[in-house]
């Protein structure tokens, strides 16, 4: 008896997972339909490239030189504020002093006496001791200076953990 049952079970269960399996499939996206007549039709989405083809060979970007000349003070929503003296002319560091107070947590002091500069191009590289690096490069019209491995420069070293890059407005020295 158990064995002419499981005969005439197999195949419902059989026919049950087909179906279920099939179903599965039934929300896969089909044809869109047609829009009524007199109602507006869908937009297609675009498949075009907002950028144009390449040509088939890349060109690397052209290296340029540049000059920024600020003396500043800042301050940040965080409540961190500074003073910086920066004067770039054709990626060569002729003056850098920069002074980054983040409250209760240190300072740190930043000058060109302390470094050489070991790169011009594609952006400015300053080396210093314990591989301090302090690098510029330019974006648009605003010139970014940020700070790398420089503990020994902040006091407490810590303090170089809460270090931002430097921002300066070129049109206005303004610095953030």
């Amino acid at each position: 008896m158990r064995v002419q049952l499981a005969r005439t079970l197999a195949p419902r269960i059989a026919t049950s997972l087909a179906v279920a399996l099939l179903a599965g499939c039934a929300g896969l996206p089909g044809p869109a339909p047609r829009p009524a007549e007199g109602a507006p039709a869908a937009r297609e989405p675009s498949t075009a490239s907002p950028l144009p083809a390449p040509s088939g060979k890349l060109k690397p970007m052209p290296l340029r030189t540049f000059t920024v000349s600020t003396q500043c003070n800042f301050r940040d929503e965080a409540g961190n504020f500074g003073k910086a003296l920066v004067d770039v002319e054709n990626s060569k560091v002729k003056a850098l002093n920069i002074e980054l107070v983040m409250p209760k947590r240190g300072t740190c002091r930043y000058d060109l006496t302390q470094f050489r500069q070991t790169q011009a191009l594609p952006s400015i590289e300053l080396a210093g001791k314990n591989n301090c690096r302090v690098r510029m490069w330019e974006q648009g019209e605003q010139v970014t200076v940020s700070f790398a491995d420089c503990h020994n420069l902040c006091s407490p070293a810590s303090a170089h953990d809460y270090v931002w890059p430097l921002l300066i407005d070129k049109p206005t020295g303004k610095c953030d």
